[in-house]
């Protein structure tokens, strides 16, 4: 734990289960010029994300101060990490463990980041639908959207 920012861990742990937009809010307070994020400032934000349950709002305002790749390579295809965090998280949360219909509508809205959706993000929305325990709710939200 000496690579990790110990004001950031120790809010957290103050304010589990969950952390939302006021305690990332919090958090990114404890970086020192959010311009130049440190190595342990940026450690600590992503075992954050990692380790514990946060909101859609706590995960898009976190990410923005982590300067990580884009992608995620996994069996040698580019996905959006970005989506494949915010899909990890929304199944941590209180639910059953599966992506539901509202939670793909919160990964098709972070995907819409750009006001549209890339390709990549495509492909990864639809490995997320075909890699996580997907409810068919969410499955059919996802097919109307991107007609396929």
């Amino acid at each position: 734990m000496n690579d990790l920012n110990n004001n950031m861990i120790s809010l957290v742990k103050k304010t589990l289960p969950e952390i939302d937009l006021k305690l990332s809010n919090k958090i990114i307070e404890c970086i020192e010029d959010v311009t130049a994020i440190t190595v342990i400032e940026k450690n600590s934000i992503e075992y954050i994300l990692n380790t514990y349950f946060c909101s859609y709002e706590a995960i898009e305002n976190l990410r923005k101060y982590i300067k990580t790749s884009y992608y995620q390579v996994i069996e040698g295809e580019r996905y959006d990490r970005s989506l494949l965090l915010l899909a990890d998280n929304l199944v941590k949360g209180q639910g059953d463990g599966r992506i539901s219909e509202d939670d793909m509508k919160k990964l098709v809205e972070s995907a819409l980041d750009g006001n549209r959706i890339t390709d990549c993000e495509k492909k990864t929305l639809k490995f997320i639908s075909k890699q996580y325990n997907t409810t068919e709710n969410a499955k059919l939200y996802l097919k109307d959207i991107l007609l396929i």
